[in-house]
């Protein structure tokens, strides 16, 4: 009679352990696919980011799809209308003007933010509390390219469903980024990915 309650317990133990890993499985399924849909059809995202790895990084980005953007970090002001980039400096009042190039530009602003979400699939999920009590769910993306510099993109997601941070871990590195007033899908000109150089600035063009 031992023998049969302990391997009856055993079964009990087990299938309940199934159970649990079932739930925590459909349970990362379940965020993932809210973060498809609300972050998988972009045309367009703003917002603003700082380095929690170098705090003193900080800086804002507007995107349309099509590798056009504007990326400000510092004194730099990053330009690209999908043909053309413009790299400018206030510090030296210098334009660099080269060609944009799919091959060359890997991790791009593109690859970031208008596809990177469905090259990758969830593999662990938990909750974590900020030192100021703000609870987030923790989820982690497993890349399905073995090719892939990023290895696991870590997304700390709020209780309304946005991302508060992402972390991309590679081989032997980790950066971590925190990110705000995120606004996506607005309508944005293309002209606005056109850079004019300052009047004076030294310009070099390289295309």
């Amino acid at each position: 009679m031992f023998k049969i309650g302990i391997g009856k317990y055993i079964l009990v133990m087990f299938w309940a352990m199934s159970l649990s890993v079932a739930a925590q499985q459909n349970d990362k399924d379940a965020v993932y696919n809210a973060l498809l849909d609300k972050y998988g059809e972009l045309t367009s995202i703003s917002l603003k980011f700082q380095s929690m790895n170098n705090k003193s990084i900080t800086g804002s980005l507007t995107a349309k799809k099509g590798n056009k953007y504007v990326l400000k970090i510092g004194s730099r002001t990053i330009t690209c209308n999908g043909k053309s980039l413009w790299n400018y400096s206030t510090d030296d009042s210098v334009v660099i003007i080269t060609k944009f190039d799919k091959s060359i530009h890997t991790n791009s602003i593109e690859n970031m933010f208008f596809s990177l979400l469905e090259e990758f699939s969830p593999i662990a999920m938990k909750s974590e509390s900020s030192s100021k009590g703000t609870s987030f769910t923790v989820l982690t993306l497993g890349s399905n390219n073995s090719q892939s510099d990023i290895k696991q993109i870590k997304l700390w997601i709020g209780k309304n469903g946005d991302i508060a941070s992402f972390s991309l871990i590679k081989n032997s590195s980790e950066e971590k980024w925190a990110v705000w007033d995120i606004l996506i899908n607005k309508k944005v000109q293309d002209k606005q990915f056109e850079f004019s150089a300052p009047k004076g600035a030294e310009i070099m063009d390289l295309r």
